[in-house]
């Protein structure tokens, strides 16, 4: 028969692969052309506090002890007139807003220094300072233990970051590269791999749950014929989406005015052999279980712990020992989008183990009674 099957199962999705393609292209591209309004964002520096500028400390850690400066108000600046201050009062709290506020002492000079302070590397204490001035008060100003940093800063600090960031600390969420990893390409395996998965299921149980298998069986096309076909129609038509994608990605990344950037393009393709060792899985469950339902629960069972396991091993260190055994550790598109290093053996690994459980699930089926 050739390859007459493939050539079937092609004529009778051709639809329903276009669409998805093109819905796959759009989310790509659109995606793409959403990084210069979200990259404003990431332009904004850090909340200043209010009158930073004009108080000073600095933590004696060996002392356990806190130096505080200020500059010296002049009252004619808050229409005081020719008022003095009478002292300082340096209040302290955890929060930037002082609502909560603790006196932590008094002086009438422009300096203190506050005895048994004992503050960790990284501890977030502000501390400020008021000039009292007949019977008012005037903030002098704010300062805190740890630099301030801004939204974007703070965020990259994240576990969630690290998590969507496959635990690269150099990718930054204001670059291209580091917006579209987290925006597309850490929802990848989702995005089309679910899709897949049911495409690959209902390719096989649909001749099932129809009664077809038993026609095409009385021809001279072998199990082993029938499924490999299948298999490699399902991996053209992903082969033909992630070159799609890839192709209009760099396209749209192009017209932003961030140059050609082909690693886009070879950061998608690289993502085949992960999406074919999905194809081969959920034909495996399809032929073990015959059953839409059954093959397809099972299926998406394992596109989803698998993607649960890769994301919490880069977000606990606990749990980093799992990551060697998730089909996306060995998807590292951060290495083409930040290196520009295509990582050939992971390539040829998740081929390998593909075409394996691709074999187990011939071996199965030609092994196996087909039900009437």
């Amino acid at each position: 028969m050739g390859l007459e099957v493939m050539r079937m199962e092609l004529r009778k999705s051709w639809k329903g692969f276009t669409i998805f393609i093109l819905v796959v292209v759009l989310i790509a591209g659109g995606m793409a052309q959403l990084y210069p309004v979200v990259s404003e964002t990431f332009e904004e520096e850090a909340e200043e506090l209010e009158g930073e500028e004009y108080v000073r400390l600095e933590v004696l850690e060996e002392e356990d002890s806190l130096y505080i400066e200020w500059d010296e108000i002049d009252p004619n600046d808050y229409g005081l007139g020719d008022m003095e201050v009478n002292e300082y009062i340096v209040l302290e709290d955890t929060r930037s807003h002082m609502a909560t506020s603790q006196l932590r002492g008094r002086t009438g000079e422009t300096n203190i220094t506050l005895t048994n302070v004992t503050i960790s590397p990284g501890e977030e204490r502000y501390y400020g300072v008021v000039a009292v001035v007949g019977e008012k008060r005037v903030p002098v100003g704010i300062a805190s233990t740890v630099e301030r940093k801004s939204p974007l800063e703070e965020m990259m600090e994240t576990p969630y970051f690290r998590m969507f960031t496959a635990g690269r600390e150099d990718m930054r969420m204001d670059e291209i590269e580091g917006f579209m990893a987290i925006e597309l390409y850490s929802w990848w395996i989702l995005l089309v791999g679910v899709y897949l998965s049911f495409l690959s299921v209902k390719s096989v149980t649909g001749d099932f749950e129809e009664s077809r298998m038993d026609i095409l069986f009385s021809t001279p096309l072998s199990r082993k014929e029938y499924l490999i076909q299948k298999f490699m129609a399902l991996g053209l038509f992903s082969l033909l989406l992630v070159i799609a994608a890839g192709s209009v990605l760099v396209m749209s990344v192009y017209s932003l005015g961030e140059g050609l950037m082909i690693s886009f393009l070879v950061s998608i393709v690289s993502s085949w052999p992960m999406l074919l060792v999905i194809i081969a899985v959920s034909m495996f469950f399809a032929v073990a279980l015959k059953s839409s339902r059954g093959a397809i629960g099972a299926s998406f069972g394992i596109i989803l712990v698998q993607y649960a396991l890769f994301m919490a091993g880069h977000m606990l260190e606990e749990l980093e020992f799992v990551l060697p055994f998730t089909i996306s550790n060995y998807w590292d598109y951060n290495a083409v989008l930040l290196d520009g290093v295509f990582k050939t053996g992971h390539f040829i690994c998740l081929l390998i183990l593909a075409l394996i459980i691709f074999g187990v699930a011939v071996l199965m089926f030609e092994s196996e009674d087909i039900p009437v």
